[in-house]
């Protein structure tokens, strides 16, 4: 057990909650739900915790040797690891086909474990996987962006559509389709009287799917669609 003075309960929560605002700044800019402020809670709670398994005991355990007392200094920690999941998973959505958050989610889990870190003293380990986390999430982006976009290719669907054409209709008919996950969808004016309805796809229908859309938006089997153009 350590006997921990005010300036250094102090400065292990500051810092706890430093280092998981810290995380939780990149995930503002994001546009995250879960941003700043709380990952700044979270390293603090989980800080606080620490604290209070290192040096909230003392006046409860005799000096004597003679006493049957234990108190071990794990157990509340262990406890953080294990309910943090439960901030992660309401972190965890499912949005149009796609699973969004679970970086949002391990961000929880790593700033806890940083406030938990400072909150038992271990500086070293907690300043270094605040920077590490740091650098996965703003600076290694591009490169995961790279490797998605090589991997899954992104298509755009774009529908001219005649005057008349109601455009939530054929796009709730492309939806009933099993294709890739939409990642956005846009209806706007388009030249004349038209108006354009925008799909783009996380990655390019192939396959049956391409078959049963194609089938479907087929110009020529429709009065409500002018063109159909499927680019990557």
């Amino acid at each position: 057990m350590a006997d921990l003075e005010a300036w250094d309960i102090v400065v292990r929560l500051v810092l706890g909650a430093m280092f998981g605002g810290l995380v939780g700044l990149e995930r503002e800019f994001a546009g995250q739900d879960a941003g700043f402020r709380t990952h700044l809670l979270l390293g603090l709670g989980a800080a606080l915790f620490g604290v209070v398994s290192v040096g909230a005991f003392d006046d409860f355990v005799a000096t004597s040797a003679s006493t049957n007392v234990r108190v071990d200094v794990t157990r509340i920690a262990s406890y953080v690891a294990a309910g943090v999941g439960f901030i992660g998973g309401g972190a965890i959505l499912k949005h149009r086909g796609t699973v969004r958050g679970i970086t949002t989610a391990t961000s929880l889990w790593v700033a806890a474990a940083v406030g938990l870190a400072c909150g038992v003293g271990f500086w070293i380990a907690a300043s270094t996987a605040t920077g590490i986390a740091l650098v996965a999430l703003a600076v290694l982006k591009p490169l995961s962006d790279w490797v998605e976009r090589r991997r899954h290719p992104p298509a755009t669907l774009v529908i001219d559509l005649e005057p008349h054409a109601d455009g939530p209709a054929i796009l709730g008919e492309i939806q009933s389709i099993t294709l890739p996950a939409i990642r956005t969808i846009h209806l706007a004016p388009g030249q004349g009287d038209t108006s354009e309805l925008v799909v783009e796809f996380w990655s390019r229908p192939d396959g049956e799917p391409l078959s049963r859309l194609t089938s479907l938006l087929s110009a020529e089997d429709r009065d409500d669609i002018r063109s159909v153009t499927l680019t990557t």
